[in-house]
């Protein structure tokens, strides 16, 4: 039977180039946290989290418990850091059993940004794990003015937590603001606020790791001494910044889907929902099961353009919930005939960071709103 949906083609060989090239930017001696929060940005966490595995990425970090959880059942058997903060409510921090097994595994560490959290997680360790040690890092707010601990009271929270038995101070980091912009004042600013709170810990406990650059700090850094680097949405071949492109990246996803239909109409012929788009002439239309609830933006109705046996074809008509139709006129194109709906090259006006920029927004968005629906597979 024809597939009635779209799939999301995941390259390894691109995935693996993009670390490569990350990698050798930050240096090789660096530690590489590859970020696959939101579903590893939409690509699918349990397709990416195997390839990780296969080409050795040291760490992994996740915004939430939950989705450190989902990383864990998907294979992944190294260390997870988990940016959203532990924070205790009334002084008291509540975690679930699984939380609790993957702590005593030594797989999830934490975030903490405030000493009662602190002091409230160490407790609950004294109180239901006594021969355990949880790993922990410190995020301080640097600039950003987003979470982490204000600068004034980091140097005391991490000696707070070096003085706990039940925690281990694994690591200090920060969030860099303009990390896609090559040589913005804002980083060096920030990068000189952190290296002064942070080196002084270092220097007396050098287990302790440092780490502040996203995509775009790591390109345009590269190789400042710390001890990880954590990319994120160049790693999947997209750019952090249209303005400052990270040269040689693939993207990682090509989506495609069969043509379902083959409508032979006449000019005149209204198309879609609220007709929006009529036929000027006699034309061919193809119907693609691809829609907004896979992530295809509404907003690309009548703007975008598909591709079809080396072609590109207009998009026609309001893009549905489940269907876009395309105009394939010029096409001598039938049903079952493949259709890219998201190419994975980063050039032609229908990849990734072209549409977003047409739908007024970034990649990221378009990267994370690809449905659960969309059939993942992975190929060379």
């Amino acid at each position: 039977m024809m597939a009635q949906h779209g799939t999301l083609l995941i390259s390894e060989a691109a995935l693996r180039g993009n670390l490569r090239l990350l990698r050798q930017r930050a240096g090789r001696h660096t530690l590489q946290c590859a970020t696959v929060k939101a579903n590893a940005y939409g690509h699918g966490l349990a397709v990416v989290i195997p390839l990780l595995r296969q080409i050795g990425v040291d760490w992994v970090c996740v915004y939430s418990l939950e989705e450190a959880l989902q990383v864990v059942a998907s294979g992944w058997d190294g260390p997870v850091l988990v940016l959203a903060p532990l924070v205790a409510s009334r002084g008291l921090v509540d975690i679930a059993a699984s939380v609790w097994k993957c702590l005593e595994g030594g797989r999830l560490r934490l975030t903490l940004t405030d000493s009662i959290s602190a002091l409230a997680l160490a407790a609950a360790v004294r109180k239901h794990h006594p021969s355990n040690r949880v790993s922990v890092h410190v995020q301080i707010d640097t600039g950003l003015t987003r979470q982490g601990v204000d600068v004034a009271a980091a140097p005391r929270l991490c000696e707070q937590i070096l003085a706990l038995p039940e925690l281990t101070l694994e690591g200090i980091y920060m969030h860099l603001s303009h990390g896609d912009e090559p040589s913005s004042p804002a980083t060096a600013a920030q990068l000189a606020m952190f290296r002064r709170i942070a080196d002084p810990i270092k220097s007396q406990h050098p287990h302790v790791m440092l780490h502040a650059q996203n995509s775009g700090g790591t390109w345009h850094e590269g190789d400042i001494g710390l001890d990880m680097v954590r990319p994120g949405i160049a790693m999947y071949g997209l750019q952090p910044s249209l303005n400052h492109m990270i040269p040689d990246l693939k993207p990682v996803a090509r989506l495609v889907a069969p043509i379902t239909a083959v409508h032979e109409r006449p000019a005149g012929t209204g198309v879609g929902y609220g007709h929006s788009f009529r036929t000027s002439h006699p034309s061919r239309l193809a119907v693609v099961p691809v829609g907004y609830a896979d992530g295809y933006p509404r907003e690309l109705s009548g703007r975008a353009v598909a591709g079809v046996l080396n072609r590109e074809v207009p998009v026609v008509g309001r893009i549905s919930m489940d269907q876009t139709i395309l105009d394939i006129t010029d096409v001598a194109a039938t049903v079952g005939d493949e259709v890219t709906m998201i190419s994975d090259q980063s050039t032609v006006s229908y990849g990734m960071d072209r549409l977003a920029e047409q739908c007024r927004t970034i990649g990221y968005e378009l990267a994370t709103r690809l449905g659960a629906r969309l059939h993942r597979v992975v190929t060379g």
